[in-house]
């Protein structure tokens, strides 16, 4: 009786992370959607969701899952700005590959980590949209522009942060698989 019950309980465990997988990205998705939903109504001065939410989810997963999250989030973000097809995909692409490979060789996951690569895509992302959209056609008012509406941004995005962590800590929490770890993390842990 013990080793059907065994059997039983190692049949089921395969089953329940394809399912808490399909749950956890069934999240993201509608998470995107609603994000790029929002971007498309209301006026210009408003965070970007996309890009707390691509770094939250490239956080936990690995560098090709990343990649193409970053390029979707930024292609949808290139629909709903009104930018070049593939600009912002290309620059929230080497932002969620390297914020990938950060956290898996060296960050933990803590909402400080978060909410800095957060301030630093956006300031980044709002740079360089300033610098092509407005600065090389020579605009006037430059200060302006940049002071009322990039900056405005990019403290909304930064602030937007603070809404997402949470939201992905238990998106993670409740439906992200144990990460299995080396003999060489474990030590290192034990460590310190």
């Amino acid at each position: 009786m013990g080793q059907n019950k065994r059997l039983f309980l190692e049949n089921e465990k395969p089953k329940r992370t394809w399912l808490c997988n399909f749950i956890r990205w069934c999240c993201y998705v509608v998470l995107i959607l609603y994000a790029f939903l929002f971007a498309n109504s209301g006026d210009f001065i408003k965070p970007m969701w996309m890009v707390p939410m691509a770094l939250c989810i490239a956080s936990v997963s690995g560098m090709f899952t990343a990649g193409a999250v970053g390029i979707v989030c930024g292609f949808l973000m290139d629909i709903s700005g009104g930018t070049l097809i593939g600009y912002r995909a290309m620059a929230l692409f080497l932002l969620c590959m390297a914020m990938s490979m950060l956290y898996d060789r060296m960050m933990q996951q803590h909402f400080l980590n978060t909410l800095i690569f957060t301030a630093i895509a956006a300031f980044l992302i709002t740079g360089f949209d300033f610098v092509f959209r407005y600065w090389i056609w020579e605009y006037d008012h430059l200060a302006y522009l940049y002071t009322h509406y990039s900056l405005r941004i990019l403290l909304y995005t930064v602030l937007s942060a603070v809404v997402c962590h949470p939201v992905f800590r238990l998106i993670h929490k409740f439906f992200l698989p144990a990460r299995k770890q080396t003999v060489e993390k474990k030590v290192k842990s034990m460590d310190e």
